[in-house]
């Protein structure tokens, strides 16, 4: 099956993710308690996707999904739902997003993506987190087809309705659009079990010769060259 197009998971994928980690040290001082939560809450999201009863609450869009994450990171820190909603929403997708102006992508990624595009391949972004004013800020605006975050479907990946849409999204099945990410578990294994196909970004070679990917890369002049000769049969 012929590829027609490529998603990209954001972050730590397309930029190196410590890069980022650093700017955020300072702005994440004094808030250890708050980090520690919502991060806790983020892990306990992805525990919710085999929870029939979290499912059958029917989340759907990026507003309704934050309230209910800002709810459960109140609970942790017994503090009012709607003063929690705004500190999140003021710290990691305000605040965090910011310095995005100032980190570079990996090299070679723009112009990988110009050349996809011009070899008539759809190009979409599937994140986790709202990911349109970083790719603005990292200097991509535009040359995706598609970016989204797995927020508007309530589910975050590995499960599969954020792939679903995205391969909807582009107008392309699900096994003729190749996912690549940095996360064996969400990123592969959520495209695998979507019935896409799948590519590791890793300098780890423990993690590239155990990926249950198609291939494996750091380099993206390798993912370059890999899909032309897909693409050439």
């Amino acid at each position: 099956m012929p590829i027609r197009a490529v998603g990209f998971d954001i972050d730590g994928t397309i930029y190196e993710a410590s890069r980022l980690y650093a700017k955020l040290l300072v702005k994440g001082f004094g808030k250890i308690r708050f980090l520690l939560a919502f991060n806790a809450v983020r892990h306990e999201l992805r525990d919710l996707l085999s929870s029939e009863e979290y499912r059958a609450l029917g989340i759907r869009g990026v507003e309704a999904f934050h309230r209910y994450q800002a709810g459960l990171v109140a609970r942790r820190l017994g503090r009012g739902a709607d003063h929690i909603y705004e500190k999140i929403e003021d710290f990691f997708y305000t605040a965090t997003v910011e310095p995005f102006a100032s980190i570079p992508t990996y090299p070679g990624v723009a112009d990988l993506l110009d050349e996809l595009r011009a070899g008539g391949l759809k190009l979409g972004a599937l994140s986790d987190f709202p990911c349109e004013r970083k790719i603005g800020l990292l200097g991509l605006a535009g040359k995706f087809d598609v970016a989204m975050t797995s927020e508007e479907t309530g589910l975050v990946k590995p499960d599969r309705a954020s792939f679903d849409l995205l391969a909807e999204r582009l107008g392309v099945r699900n096994d003729e659009l190749l996912y690549i990410g940095n996360s064996e578990r969400y990123d592969v294994l959520g495209a695998l079990g979507a019935g896409m196909r799948a590519a590791l970004i890793t300098k780890d070679a423990k993690a590239a010769a155990a990926t249950k990917a198609e291939f494996s890369f750091f380099d993206y002049a390798d993912l370059g060259r890999y899909l032309a000769e897909r693409a050439a049969g």
